[in-house]
């Protein structure tokens, strides 16, 4: 109550009052903030890649979740050694894929076909499906490590129940 007795003593008690009120909601924002930072990161694999979910309700992109997992020492290396296997999976793929066009093209206008190119071609997309699957496990591997410390692991499933007009659909991804 002597705070209260006179007017700049009062204006001076209010103000200490209110900025400890300000530094304890500042510390309780921090605190829980850093508890919330590290949210779980989410793996859905699909027909052609991967779906990559934060939190199992945003979307994100693989270059978004290679920043997320940027911060975790062990996670980061392995997720950029998934990548470059991804990218050698693309190329590949895209690669054997030009070449079993090429005969195929050459015989549809009636040519020879030299179907040496798509026996090769062939096999450069074995070895782009082969380097997809070894993208997709040390992606899962990557994921599996920034999520070790959280309750719960990564899930590989994922069923969801689509409505379309009077029927619907079980999706489930994996």
């Amino acid at each position: 109550m002597a705070c209260f007795s006179q007017p700049a003593i009062k204006t001076k008690c209010l103000f200490y009052f209110c900025a400890m009120k300000w530094n304890l909601l500042v510390v309780l924002l921090w605190v829980g903030g850093a508890a919330t930072a590290q949210k779980k990161i989410t793996m859905y694999k699909t027909f052609g890649g991967v779906i990559y979910m934060l939190s199992d309700s945003l979307e994100i992109s693989p270059k978004q979740t290679a920043s997320i997992l940027f911060t975790h020492p062990q996670a980061y290396p392995e997720f950029k050694k998934a990548r470059g296997w991804s990218t050698a999976s693309a190329l590949t793929g895209f690669t054997g894929a030009a070449m079993v066009a090429i005969p195929l093209a050459t015989l549809a206008f009636g040519e020879h076909a030299d179907w040496g190119y798509a026996i090769g071609g062939s096999a450069l997309i074995a070895i782009g499906l082969v380097c997809n699957q070894v993208y997709k496990a040390r992606a899962l591997y990557a994921i599996d490590l920034y999520n070790a410390d959280l309750p719960q692991k990564t899930s590989r499933l994922r069923p969801r129940l689509q409505f379309y007009g009077t029927s619907a659909c079980l999706v489930i991804k994996f």
